[in-house]
């Protein structure tokens, strides 16, 4: 298993950083080959609209951590080559308009590979752009639909919808058990994204195979103006457990009316707005004890996770912790750093056939995959799997698997 020398020269400490200190740029890329000054890295998120709390997470951690690389060296084997990233803001466009983004974010600059684009339904119209293009897309989103398509430049980190949704509905169900709580009546309710289409779905089916009748199913299009008429539907089946997922501020609205109108039962849902760092701070006290899948989490175990939470905490103080998105883009630049030192070159062709072969053992890369990060024929990354986070006090902090906990799940309200 060879070992990129990204990951044997790690700096000892990390400089206090700001937004300024990366390298963004509107236009302009690294030129293929050693001996480029600058490799451009394309980074598509949505920094506003319903889904910005998430995005920014994304651009941090991203910011952060291709700071760390140009500061311990650059790519060894483009001699000190810098990465630059060449950001995009998705806004709230629809995935058509995403698609075109990603094409003039290819079209201006000389992309060795792109992030993005936080949303499942984003990134399954701009990862067709990216395969046109031959450029490689590492993305941080969810739906498996994005990597059963047998595109040969799409690679996903997180694991995939249907098995947050699943994994989500089996650690309540069990908790529930062990708290002679009785869970027989289940409501869902979700934006009509890609991703959390396919988690309801997946949580729902999973309910019915463990003997909780469904009875309620709701979608709805993100940017809710209120949640009153949506909680009163959903309640008029008196659940024992909602599922919900939505954008932060959907998910505001929506469990405050749940709890105005006296529903104190569990509450889980798959990412989205219940992995946003503001989620406590917007939702309020509704928000404690709320359990989410995730593909990530700032507590987990190793000194890589707990070392990126230390330097990301210490340049963007604003923040308590990082979020899902920071340390899966932290992983994500890492990996391409790796690819390209893999590749010695720039060149996206290059990027992609390292990127499918890529075996990493040690580094910040393996906060995802602790085993080793590796992708399967189809783009999938190997070894990951989702945490279930609860927030507690204020943080989400992870409750299973039991093995990688770092806290005991608080009892259900009755």
């Amino acid at each position: 298993m060879k070992k990129s020398p990204i990951y044997r020269k790690r700096a000892l400490a990390l400089a206090v950083f700001s937004s300024v200190g990366v390298l963004l740029a509107g236009c302009g890329g690294g030129t293929a080959g050693a001996g480029a000054d600058t490799v451009s890295v394309g980074l598509l998120e949505p920094l506003s609209g319903p889904f910005a709390d998430n995005g920014k997470q994304a651009r941090l951690g991203a910011e952060l951590c291709a700071k760390q690389i140009n500061d311990d060296g650059g790519i060894e084997a483009l001699d000190g080559a810098t990465i630059e990233l060449e950001v995009q803001d998705t806004g709230a466009a629809a995935p058509a308009q995403v698609a075109n983004q990603l094409q003039n974010l290819i079209q201006q600059n000389e992309l060795s590979a792109v992030i993005g684009a936080w949303a499942s339904s984003y990134t399954l119209a701009a990862s067709t752009v990216a395969e046109q293009a031959k450029v490689p897309m590492v993305t941080e989103s969810f739906a498996s639909e994005i990597t059963a398509r047998n595109y040969r430049y799409i690679f996903k980190v997180p694991a995939s919808a249907e098995l947050m949704g699943e994994m989500a509905v089996d650690s309540v169900l069990e908790l529930a058990e062990q708290q002679q709580y009785e869970i027989d009546e289940a409501a869902v309710v979700a934006d009509n994204t890609s991703a959390a289409t396919v988690s309801a779905n997946a949580a729902a089916d999973q309910l019915e195979s463990k003997g909780v009748n469904v009875s309620t199913k709701e979608f709805f299009t993100p940017g809710l103006t209120e949640g009153e008429s949506l909680a009163l539907k959903v309640l008029s089946s008196e659940p024992d457990l909602i599922f919900v997922q939505g954008a932060l501020s959907d998910m505001a609205l929506l469990q405050k009316a749940f709890r105005n109108h006296g529903y104190r039962g569990p509450l889980l849902g798959a990412g989205s707005g219940f992995v946003a760092t503001d989620y406590a701070k917007t939702v309020g006290p509704a928000a404690n004890g709320t359990f989410s899948s995730a593909g990530w989490n700032w507590d987990l175990p190793g000194e890589e996770a707990k070392k990126f939470a230390e330097d990301f905490t210490k340049a963007n103080p604003e923040f308590d912790f990082p979020g899902q998105e920071a340390g899966e883009d932290c992983a994500a630049i890492y990996i391409i750093a790796a690819a390209l030192e893999e590749a010695g070159s720039t060149d996206p062709e290059a990027v992609r056939e390292a990127l499918s072969t890529i075996e990493i053992s040690s580094g910040p890369a393996t906060i995802l995959a602790p085993d080793a990060v590796a992708f399967d024929d189809a783009g999938n990354l190997e070894n990951t799997s989702p945490v279930i986070v609860q927030w507690q006090d204020g943080q989400p902090v992870t409750v299973a698997p039991e093995k990688i906990a770092s806290a005991d799940p608080i009892p259900f309200e009755e």
